[in-house]
Order: C-alpha cells, then sequence, then structure tokens
C-alpha cells in the first residue's frame, strides 16, 4: 500500500509525526495532502529534548520537515 493511500485512509485515526529535528507531535489526523503536509488535531507536542510538552487544538506540518509518520 501507498504511504498517502494509507494516511489517506488512517483520517481521524491517532498518529504519531516525527520531525527531522527530533521534535514529535500526538495527534488525530485531520488531513494529508500529496506533499505530505499533516494536519492534525487535538495534538501533543513534546520537544527533541524531551522536556518540553505543549498541548494544541490544531496544528499544520509541512511535509518536507517530516521525518517519519506512524498510525
Amino acid at each position: 500500500m501507498l504511504p498517502l493511500t494509507l494516511l489517506n485512509a488512517a483520517q481521524n485515526k491517532p498518529m504519531l509525526v516525527e520531525l527531522k529535528n527530533g521534535e514529535t507531535f500526538n495527534g488525530h489526523l485531520v488531513a494529508c495532502d500529496n506533499f505530505m503536509n499533516i494536519t492534525l488535531k487535538e495534538v501533543y507536542q513534546t520537544s527533541s529534548s524531551g522536556e518540553q510538552f505543549w498541548k494544541m487544538e490544531e496544528c499544520y506540518i509541512k511535509g518536507s520537515t517530516v521525518g517519519r509518520a506512524t498510525v
């Protein structure tokens, strides 16, 4: 299965997105486009050091910054 097909099938499911800089975002997938730009809702962001946390209602992640995404 192609990665974008899998992501589109996983809408409203929880997922983890790790950026190339080590930051992580845990939330529910709202949308994903052909450039791997991802929109999440009910998001918890963790700093790359793991010492800081933020809660956001919704966030947009640019596809070129994504290291990996786990559904």
